[in-house]
């Protein structure tokens, strides 16, 4: 509901000090998953992924691994809360995104050649959340595919993390 809505979002894991070394957790009777001490970096990024393919539409949201009880990573919650603030409200000028658009390579973009369109400009019409207004050769209603794929051109040049950005789709006049 968050996504839709154009709310930032932030994903805190609670209860991290209680996860322990080697315990099993039964997902079903058919199948379980092994956890390690998921207290080390690299079981945590193992958790990120599961976690992203669970919510694939929130890859933009920052994850922290806190635990309320003990305190640990509570102290960076409100910086992160700043940050994602900071990126909900920021704006990108047009010449900046006209110079971003000449460098994305757009035939990488896994679009059939018949939906392709011509980018004639990007602009960002509003901020809380960012929206962009791209401005095509003719009216067409943007592939799904084309549209996440510069999104995520967008944010990787960009940053807007923890925000969900939003692209419409404009015909020259």
């Amino acid at each position: 509901y968050a996504h839709e809505s154009g709310r930032s979002l932030i994903i805190l894991v609670n209860k991290w000090d209680l996860i322990t070394t080697g315990e099993k957790r039964a997902i079903s009777q058919a199948r379980a998953a092994r956890i390690q001490d998921s207290k080390r970096p690299q079981d945590q990024k193992l958790y990120i992924q599961r976690l992203r393919n669970s919510l694939k539409f929130l890859n933009y949201a920052p994850v922290l691994f806190i635990s309320a009880a003990t305190g640990k990573n509570v102290d960076k919650i409100f910086p992160l809360l700043e940050e994602v603030a900071r990126e909900r409200r920021k704006r990108i000028g047009t010449g900046e995104m006209n110079r971003f658009l000449k460098k994305v390579d757009f035939e990488r973009a896994s679009v059939p050649m018949r939906q392709r369109v011509k980018i004639l400009y990007l602009t960002q019409s509003n901020v809380a959340p960012p929206t962009f207004i791209l401005f095509t050769d003719r009216a067409v209603k943007l592939h799904f595919s084309y549209q996440r794929f510069l999104e995520n051109q967008i944010r990787d040049a960009f940053g807007f993390v923890g925000t969900p950005i939003w692209i419409k789709n404009r015909a020259r006049d």
